[in-house]
């Protein structure tokens, strides 16, 4: 065998043609990389040093909620009565479709967004699940969490005696009104919890 035959044999044997196969990965992926540093990562020229008497912060933690009477909020009973009360107007107007003029003082703007006061009087599409016929003598609250940015409550609705409608759980979240309002929590958040059904035999 001439030595160009034996250069041509080794050219065509499977194991070369797997590392030149491997070699053509190799070299594709460093081009790839090098490309998206250019373009992402090396196109800006300036100084990683921080400004001159920048000092990093962490997020504000989370605090825990306290009520007037200087207690930490751990249950439902312990929020104040106007939070208490304005949950109750929320879910007897927005939630009960009834009188829905009231519940305009008790959402956020967050959940309000695109409404006017008289779009939402009329009903039409609100952003808040409804529960038609719900028995507010028998809604059923749990408090998850209580800090100074947000509540979350667990929500247990029933209708009256003679609706169809069955039981169904709700979280309904508030955040911060503006200082001083009549209404210093607001309505953010209302949708039903659902927990996917377990299949029989499990």
């Amino acid at each position: 065998m001439t030595p160009m035959e034996s250069v041509a044999t080794r050219l065509s044997s499977p194991r070369f043609q797997r590392y030149l196969l491997w070699f053509g990965v190799a070299f594709f992926a460093v081009g790839a990389a090098a490309l998206v540093f250019a373009f992402v990562g090396g196109s800006d020229n300036k100084s990683a040093n921080p400004d001159k008497g920048f000092h990093a912060q962490l997020p504000a933690r989370s605090i825990a909620l306290k009520n007037a009477d200087g207690v930490t909020v751990k249950t439902f009973g312990q929020l104040d009565p106007q939070i208490r009360s304005d949950i109750k107007t929320f879910i007897g107007t927005a939630v009960a479709r009834k009188n829905l003029g009231r519940s305009w003082a008790v959402v956020s703007p967050t959940l309000k967004r695109d409404y006017t006061q008289t779009s939402w009087t009329k009903g039409a599409d609100l952003p808040v699940v409804p529960y038609p016929g719900v028995d507010t003598q028998r809604i059923q609250y749990f408090l998850d969490f209580a800090s100074t940015k947000e509540i979350l409550i667990e929500v247990g609705l029933a209708g009256k005696p003679g609706v169809s409608t069955r039981p169904t759980t709700f979280q309904l979240g508030m955040v911060r009104g503006a200082k001083g309002s009549a209404h210093p929590w607001l309505v953010d958040y209302w949708m039903p919890r659902w927990t996917p059904p377990v299949p029989s035999g499990q």
